[in-house]
């Protein structure tokens, strides 16, 4: 059977409630597991900013995609940028940034990881899902595989290969805002 050809690719449906909030923290790495359901030419992303008037900061932003191989996660491309906003207004734009090299993402299981950071702690966000977590999800016990979570020490780049170890996953007792995800879109 061939391989599906994808020219868009979501991390989540927008239509599921989507919010903007800050992800937790500069040097906190978010990590997201995804099933990519065809091939799809890797080059060019774009993520959701918001903000509200009177600001101006500098924002940085980093993309990374894992591959999973046994229980190490692998740098396989990235992306990151570093933009200066100003806002006279309440707004959401597109922030779009291409990465390293261009790679074919094949089907099957990957990892998206995101770090951001901004000169005022927060002035802007990115459109994140509405998981605001459970019991079962989130502070629960999950004993099941990886499928998101963040990285529990703090780092200033994305790492070449992370053991899964080193992930703080959903069900560990932490914060609900490991279930905080970026919207990330992946355009062919």
């Amino acid at each position: 059977m061939a391989s599906v050809r994808l020219n868009l690719f979501e991390s989540y449906p927008l239509i599921h409630q989507a919010r903007n909030a800050s992800l937790e923290g500069v040097g906190t790495l978010h990590m997201l597991g995804v099933e990519m359901p065809g091939s799809i030419s890797f080059n060019n992303l774009a993520m959701i900013v918001s903000g509200s008037g009177g600001v101006s900061e500098d924002m940085s932003l980093s993309f990374g995609l894992y591959s999973l191989n046994g229980s190490t996660l692998s740098l396989a491309n990235s992306a990151s940028m570093g933009t200066a906003l100003t806002l006279n207004q309440t707004m959401f734009s597109w922030l779009s940034f291409a990465t390293s090299a261009t790679q074919d993402i094949t089907p099957g299981n990957w990892y998206f990881a995101v770090m951001s950071s901004t000169t005022l702690g927060g002035s802007f966000s990115l459109v994140i899902n509405n998981w605001t977590g459970n019991a079962g999800a989130v502070g629960g016990e999950y004993g099941g595989i990886f499928v998101r979570g963040k990285l529990s020490v703090s780092t200033n780049a994305l790492p070449a290969s992370i053991a899964t170890s080193d992930m703080s996953k959903e069900g560990q007792g932490i914060t609900v805002n490991i279930a905080r995800q970026p919207y990330i879109l992946i355009s062919a």
